[in-house]
């Protein structure tokens, strides 16, 4: 008995050292026919069972390497981050890791040290563009998060649970019904957990607004649409019954196949069986098809799958997934055979989850491109309309995409509002649903018109405004207040008449000068903005003269001087900008010569200006009265001229008695044949964008 005991005790060690030797092993074994078979949640969790017991250094390396893959093949960017991190300390060779564990970072926002790690990579492997390319890529990312557009993004706290939740589609024409793909509690898989991802099964859920404007809780879509395998990624027409979905399948040990599945509403609740389109392809069920999205018409659709990729390559782990188009035969009833997107849209990465506007515009997800990290949210518009062609795509940049997953978008018609979906920071679950909407700009100009002399407000003034889209604006001020909302990409130009300006210190005011009018512009703002202008309106003088620039003649002669007509043309600028006015134009001589002579060459000068301004400048001569006063009204007498110590100041005296001004006579003219003033909201004609300018003028930001 003691020898049998001791050989035990001798052979114990052994026979543990063998059991653990085959439950490594066996661990082993599963980890690697789950990754091959995409169920990479269970492959991470036989790896790390297997990892304490592998001594190798280079396979210890590989076993931690192998579960960072996993994780990245599921997006759980966290846990791969940190096992690539691990991979790197145990010296796993393969510099693949640096570039692996950049896109993690990338993906966290982490784009400082994502930047180092793909610099790292870029140095290992000077051959490989990802290195660079990601770098860049990521430098990129940093400007448009620092910049981002107008939209704004918020998360649908009302319909996102803990778990997955994406894919929202709009069901029926009110817009007021969701129907989504979600991983919640409560779907018709139960409690059974898919290998691949570790989470629950999906189905399609709907929610509605109801009468208080509040979503109601989601509950999921019944049978025969949902069953016990995967369910999401839906389309559904404009009447809302009809649908095509993305269903997986469901078999134990092998890879999940998914198929695009059509159904139609054979009441106000339930569904018909669904039936999954082939493509007129005889070998469909060897490749993935997900993601339908259908042309309004219902003419063509465009979808994600692997097919040449599995092609070239039935093997592949990780096959391309492209974005694919197939239009439907009415007659026949049946879908062509899919066409790839060709390099336009789909890229070395992956595409998906594509979406086709009214106006056909192709809005989808990508990770194969310059983005923010993760699948980016890009559009693509279509060339024409006779052909669903479309060019290169725009990335939305921030905040419709992140440094997360971004895909599933939709929108509310033409409206620049909608849903789409994301992992970003801030969310309520793992994927959420997420509201945008582009919120209007908001422009307006608004100020003060006051008495530039006493600084007054001033009441009853008109302030118009006149813009390049054919609008046109009047406002009387209220206590010299006025505001004018602007539109978008529009220039103004904008004036201001005193029809019936008064003030405590004034009651008639002259019009805003031509060269004064100001204009301003909204074109090319991204930001809203408010205008501060402010107008000033000199009051007109009652019963005094009012000079202007220096009209010149020839030695006792009448006739003008070219450069006088300059001068004149204040005057003509004057009439113009002030329709209303009736002037006396009078004309006064020095005190040398006779009174006779002076009296006759200033009324001659007089009427020589007034025959300027009627004849070549076509002024109304009811509104102008030429009067020569000769000598009568000197503004120096011959008493303080002669008083003057130097000739100089004595013929500078004379000068001022040498004077054209003019006194207003009346302002309550009206031409009868003159046209009418042009008042119309939308005047007939549009103006050039020339005619008003981007030139913000004296226009100041408040």
């Amino acid at each position: 008995m003691k020898t049998c005991a001791k050989l035990f005790l001798t052979l114990l060690p052994v026979f543990l050292l063998a059991s653990a030797s085959l439950a490594q092993k066996k661990a082993l074994q599963d980890a690697e026919f789950a990754f091959q078979n995409k169920q990479f949640n269970s492959a991470a969790e036989f790896y790390k069972k297997a990892l304490p017991d592998v001594k190798r250094k280079d396979a210890k390396a590989r076993c931690v390497f192998m579960i960072a893959e996993s994780y990245r093949l599921i997006n759980n960017n966290k846990m791969a981050e940190m096992w690539y991190s691990k991979a790197i300390r145990v010296n796993y060779p393969d510099p693949v890791i640096h570039l692996h564990r950049a896109e993690a970072l990338k993906n966290e926002a982490q784009y400082a040290e994502a930047i180092q790690e793909y610099k790292t990579f870029q140095l290992l492997v000077p051959s490989n563009p990802a290195g660079e390319s990601g770098a860049r890529s990521t430098e990129i990312a940093q400007k448009w998060k620092d910049a981002p557009s107008r939209y704004k993004v918020e998360n649908m706290v009302q319909i996102n649970s803990a778990d997955y939740d994406f894919s929202p589609m709009y069901m029926g024409r009110k817009k007021d019904m969701l129907v989504f793909t979600s991983r919640r509690e409560g779907n018709t898989g139960g409690t059974e957990r898919d290998k691949k991802t570790g989470l629950l099964f999906t189905d399609l859920f709907s929610t509605r607004v109801d009468n208080k404007g509040k979503w109601e809780t989601p509950r999921p879509l019944a049978a025969p649409v949902n069953t016990g395998a995967n369910e999401g990624s839906c389309w559904i027409n404009g009447k809302g019954d009809k649908m095509y979905f993305t269903r997986c399948e469901k078999n134990k040990n092998k890879v999940m196949r998914c198929s695009i599945m059509m159904c139609s509403k054979s009441g106000s609740e339930s569904w018909t069986e669904p039936v999954a389109v082939n493509f007129s392809l005889d070998d469909f069920s060897r490749f993935d098809f997900r993601h339908p999205a259908l042309s309004p018409d219902e003419s063509i659709m465009v979808f994600q799958s692997d097919i040449e990729s599995l092609r070239t390559d039935s093997t592949q782990l990780e096959p391309n997934c492209d974005l694919y188009i197939s239009s439907f035969d009415k007659k026949a009833n049946t879908w062509s055979q899919p066409r790839n997107l060709g390099p336009a849209i789909n890229t070395g990465g992956k595409e998906g989850f594509p979406y086709i506007r009214q106006d056909g515009t192709l809005f989808y997800s990508s990770n194969g491109m310059l983005g923010m990290g993760g699948l980016d949210i890009y559009k693509a518009e279509r060339k024409s309309k006779d052909k669903w062609e479309w060019s290169s795509p725009e990335n939305l940049k921030s905040p419709m995409n992140s440094a997360g997953d971004d895909f599933g978008i939709v929108f509310e018609g033409m409206k620049d509002k909608g849903y789409l979906t994301s992992n970003r920071e801030g969310g309520k679950g793992k994927d959420d649903i997420w509201s945008f909407v582009m919120p209007p700009l908001l422009f307006e100009v608004s100020g003060c018109v006051t008495d530039c002399k006493h600084g007054d407000s001033l009441e009853g003034s008109v302030v118009r405004m006149v813009g390049s889209d054919g609008s046109a604006l009047e406002q009387k001020t209220k206590n010299g207040a006025y505001q004018f909302p602007l539109s978008p990409n529009v220039s103004y130009q904008l004036s201001v008449l005193a029809e019936t300006a008064k003030s405590k210190s004034s009651k008639k005011y002259f019009n805003l000068d031509h060269a004064d009018f100001i204009k301003l512009s909204t074109l090319a703002l991204e930001e809203s903005k408010h205008f501060n202008q402010n107008f000033c309106l000199a009051p007109m003088p009652e019963e005094i003269d009012i000079a202007f620039p220096r009209v010149e003649y020839d030695l006792d002669q009448a006739r003008l001087r070219e450069e006088s007509k300059d001068s004149l043309n204040f005057l003509f600028t004057l009439l113009t900008d002030n329709p209303n006015l009736v002037i006396e134009l009078a004309a006064h001589t020095d005190s040398r010569g006779d009174d006779k002579y002076n009296l006759k060459l200033s009324q001659a000068r007089a009427e020589e200006c007034y025959k300027y301004l009627v004849n070549e400048k076509k002024i109304n001569p009811a509104r102008i009265i030429p009067k020569g006063y000769g000598k009568r009204h000197l503004l120096v007498s011959d008493q303080v001229i002669v008083q003057m110590k130097t000739k100089e100041e004595q013929e500078a005296a004379h000068q001022k008695n040498r004077r054209t001004v003019i006194r207003v006579i009346r302002t309550d003219f009206h031409d009868a044949k003159a046209p009418a003033p042009d008042r119309m909201l939308v005047p007939k004609r549009k103006g050039s964008q020339e005619e008003y300018g981007a030139d913000e003028g004296n226009a100041v930001e408040n």
